[in-house]
């Protein structure tokens, strides 16, 4: 009997390392501070610069951290990404892999747009600077999780085009064919909203792990009212973990009010499991350049970091779609 049960607790304690990473994956901490990163310690072939700048409506305000190749820039200038919830990606970010796109042939320019502050997730601003506003009141301008105030996206990237993008592509010579927004779930749908409304600030969209399901397919009903696409068209870089292409990531948190776990599910219904998939299926037939990847055993959060790599190094060309 002891050996059983000896065996029995084995097998938990097994599964409990198993569920573990996968739900710290779901469900970031956002209590997590993001301490001293690459653009505080350096990385060799690049130099840092920052600034900082205000919504229009002064409620939210913004740390811009730009990594600059030191090696003189190819021909055409240099690629540029400019990465949403800055203050993670920085996290993702590391020494090592600057070093290594620094000696690539085509280095990027890297712009982190954080929050101002020290957290790795602002989850109050994020929720509003990347969701687009729905039909209806203030009322519908409220989120599934923790109801927090939605419909900010159209004005940040107002300030993202108009402030940010003309203070970082005056450092240096830079590529505006290779100009890149990325960004991951929340970050997803502002690439998406972007690409579907104004597709000619951005030559490429990278979003990962979009959270599709987001104001109920809203994104769905804006790809459905694009009415042509721009010459030439943009490109369309797409990841998702593996989670999420089996239907079953973004679950809400444990111990949410029944009304709000009832809103999620109701959002993540109206949007099939497959709906990336789908998605990136839909605008390749219209001429869309699309790069759709799965990425296999990764987590939603996992995806973040993951997806950055992929991203900086294709635009370096030391990898391709």
């Amino acid at each position: 009997m002891r050996r059983v049960r000896s065996t029995m607790w084995r097998r938990v304690a097994a599964l409990a390392w198993l569920v573990m990473p996968a739900l710290a994956g779901a469900q970031p901490d956002l209590s997590q501070r993001i301490g001293r990163t690459v653009a505080d310690t350096g990385a060799p072939g690049y130099r840092f610069e920052q600034f900082r700048l205000d919504s229009a409506d002064g409620q939210r305000h913004y740390r811009v951290r730009v990594a600059l190749p030191t090696t003189a820039a190819p021909a055409g200038g240099y690629p540029l990404a400019y990465l949403l919830d800055g203050n993670a990606a920085l996290l993702a970010t590391d020494a090592a892999l600057l070093e290594q796109l620094s000696t690539s042939p085509r280095p990027p320019v890297i712009a982190w747009i954080g929050y101002d502050n020290e957290l790795r997730i602002d989850a109050e601003a994020r929720a509003y600077d990347y969701t687009p506003r729905r039909p209806g009141g203030e009322q519908a301008q409220r989120d599934a999780i923790g109801g927090r105030r939605n419909g900010g996206a159209d004005a940040f990237l107002d300030l993202l085009e108009r402030q940010i993008v003309p203070r970082v592509e005056v450092l240096g010579p830079v590529d505006a064919s290779r100009r890149a927004l990325w960004g991951h779930s929340y970050g997803g749908v502002l690439v998406l909203h972007a690409l579907f409304t104004r597709p000619q600030g951005f030559a490429i969209h990278a979003a990962a792990d979009p959270s599709l399901w987001w104001g109920n397919g809203q994104l769905l009903r804006e790809e459905a009212a694009v009415a042509r696409w721009p010459t030439p068209a943009p490109r369309l870089w797409l990841w998702v973990g593996q989670d999420d292409a089996a239907g079953t990531g973004h679950a809400a948190p444990p111990g949410r009010d029944p009304a709000a776990v009832d809103a999620m599910r109701q959002a993540r219904t109206s949007v099939p499991p497959d709906g990336a998939s789908r998605m990136s299926e839909r605008l390749h037939a219209q001429g869309v350049d699309v790069a759709y990847e799965t990425l296999p055993g990764l987590s939603h959060g996992q995806t973040l970091g993951a997806s950055l790599t992929r991203l900086l190094q294709r635009l370096a060309r030391t990898a391709t779609p």
